[in-house]
């Protein structure tokens, strides 16, 4: 049975946040929950509902799957196009030659 680490789940909430610019405050909001409710997730301290981290995963922009989960074998195709609609066009060309390089490097 999949145990939810909390704690990781708020550092992806968080990191992501950060990437999109968001304030903490901004992202509650969005979220529609208070900004110490926000704070207590992103810390790992407290367990949302299923609703909430919905709403999360909606306004990151990200599958749920990927919110509670992270990346891991399943989902890694989904998580990478996810990464790649957020990129432009002349970054995704360098982030799939990354790819590819990291990829040669651990074959």
């Amino acid at each position: 049975m999949y145990q939810i680490n909390y704690y990781a789940m708020g550092r992806r909430i968080y990191a992501k946040r950060i990437e999109l610019g968001l304030t903490q405050e901004k992202l509650a909001e969005k979220a529609e929950i208070s900004t110490s409710h926000m704070g207590e997730i992103e810390r790992g301290t407290s367990i949302c509902s299923l609703a909430v981290a919905t709403n999360i995963a909606t306004v990151l922009e990200l599958s749920l799957d990927t919110l509670v989960k992270g990346i891991y074998d399943k989902n890694a195709d989904s998580a990478f196009s996810e990464i790649l609609g957020t990129l432009s066009e002349e970054n995704k060309k360098l982030y799939i030659k990354l790819c590819e390089n990291i990829a040669d490097t651990l074959k």
